[in-house]
């Protein structure tokens, strides 16, 4: 237990103090963008500066985590991405409402956000240490299909989105998603991917400089996931396999 704790605390600190920093500093995007995600900043902007909603929302997805760590035995993004930032965010704004100087400023966020990943993460993990092995084992079974589900979930509503942006963002969103699909098996990187390049593409124009080298930059990323996951000695040999059957 103590091994556990030290490391939790280690990692909570640099994990938190990372994530605290980066979600302040998405304010300030495109200039500067850090370890932070446009959903976490969509989703602080949405409680509007007030200290109990962020605290709300950041406990309710801390619920959450421990369900999914009782289940797994890790805790997920959400974690990171809302818990940290959220409370962190509701703790600065409690003694100071002022937006600028609390929530956008990435040296406070780090600093709160180290003592809030450090706290959540050391009783995240020790309170799934001390569960029995047969409650994580029932838990599996219900988490898993259901974990499942929502992935095939996110992945229809990506396709939507990518397809409600125009042909050029649709097209790009479905070339990207099905190259993820066939490389990972999950198309949701693929289409995310697809609608920031096929948006870049609309608003720029497709002989931009930035659009050439977003293109650029998809061929060269999708091939090197796809060269190391072993994707093309497997397309290789269904080729093959397939010439094989028909011959």
């Amino acid at each position: 237990m103590f091994e556990l704790i030290i490391k939790s605390i280690v990692i909570g600190g640099l994990a938190g103090a990372g994530v605290g920093a980066g979600a302040a500093r998405m304010y300030y995007a495109p200039e500067l963008q850090a370890a932070g995600a446009f959903r976490t900043l969509g989703e602080m902007n949405a409680c509007q500066g007030d200290p109990v909603s962020h605290f709300s929302f950041g406990f309710s997805f801390y619920i959450n985590c421990m369900a999914n760590g009782l289940a797994t035995g890790c805790f997920d993004q959400d974690f990171l991405h809302r818990v940290i930032p959220n409370i962190s965010a509701g703790v600065l704004l409690t003694k100071n409402k002022d937006v600028k100087e609390t929530i956008q400023n990435p040296a406070k966020m780090a600093v709160v956000g180290a003592i809030v990943g450090i706290i959540g993460l050391v009783i995240l993990n020790s309170s799934v240490s001390i569960v029995p092995a047969y409650v994580s084992t029932t838990l599996t079974e219900i988490f898993t299909p259901a974990i499942n589900n929502f992935i095939i979930v996110m992945q229809v509503l990506f396709l939507i989105a990518a397809l409600d942006n125009g042909k050029i963002t649709g097209c790009w969103g479905i070339a990207l998603g099905s190259i993820a699909f066939l490389v990972t098996g999950n198309a949701t990187p693929g289409l995310i991917l697809g609608i920031i390049t096929g948006q870049t593409i609309e608003n720029n124009g497709v002989k931009s400089k930035i659009s050439i080298i977003f293109i650029v930059l998809m061929i060269v990323i999708w091939g090197l996931i796809a060269y190391f996951r072993g994707f093309f000695p497997q397309l290789i040999d269904a080729f093959t396999a397939a010439v094989a059957m028909i011959g």
